[in-house]
């Protein structure tokens, strides 16, 4: 099967106005769509010509920069595009480094997407490569997040299911001086539980299981 675009998206509605969009610019044959990144993983045999790939960021399931790097090993020749009601720095910053081409908000005009795509499609640079509703917005070079060095450590390994306990043993700390590090990632992270740190880790790229 010839596709030379895939949206993954799965609201319905938005899905469907996508899959307009892209057949007005690349004809109605050559766009596909699905409603997951593990769909569009399973079924990477079927689109092996892709040349743009539009992912909403906020999936169920894999997302983020996870669901970037994901994309990138199956489809390498696929110019990865997100579309995103997100405007979090910390998330458009992830995804850039994961290997997006341009970071898009859902708000944005079609005219203005059309254009954005249009010169992804002809590899032209672009100003910017993150657009908003209030205009094109300058990626300046920042720091991801503010983890120090042990914090990130100490992340990894609470991703990997070690408790305070065990981190302190592998990184020779004191259990108590485990718990300050959790205490600051929670924070930075904005997240509540360990449950939430490991997704928000996967999705902004800190973390990934292999």
């Amino acid at each position: 099967m010839t596709i030379a675009a895939l949206i993954i998206e799965d609201h319905p509605i938005y899905r469907d106005a996508l899959l307009i969009f892209m057949r007005q610019i690349l004809g109605d044959s050559l766009v596909a769509a699905v409603t997951s990144t593990e769909e569009a993983l399973v079924q990477h045999s079927m689109y092996g010509s892709l040349r743009l790939i539009l992912l909403d960021l906020g999936l169920p399931g894999m997302n983020g920069a996870e669901a970037i790097h994901s994309l990138r090993r199956h489809y390498p020749a696929a110019m990865i595009v997100v579309v995103s009601a997100s405007e979090d720095r910390r998330e458009v910053d992830a995804a850039l480094r994961a290997g997006a081409k341009a970071f898009i908000s859902k708000a944005v005009s079609t005219d203005m997407m059309a254009g954005v795509v249009r010169k992804i499609l002809a590899n032209e640079t672009l100003e910017t490569n993150w657009i908003t509703l209030r205009g094109k917005q300058a990626n300046k070079e920042e720091p991801l997040l503010e983890l120090t060095p042990r914090q990130q450590e100490t992340l990894i390994l609470l991703c990997q299911g070690l408790s305070n306990k065990e981190i302190g043993l592998r990184l020779e700390l004191a259990e108590i001086t485990v718990k300050m590090h959790v205490t600051s990632i929670f924070r930075v992270l904005n997240v509540v539980n360990r449950t939430q740190a490991v997704l928000a880790a996967r999705r902004l790229g800190l973390y990934t299981p292999d």
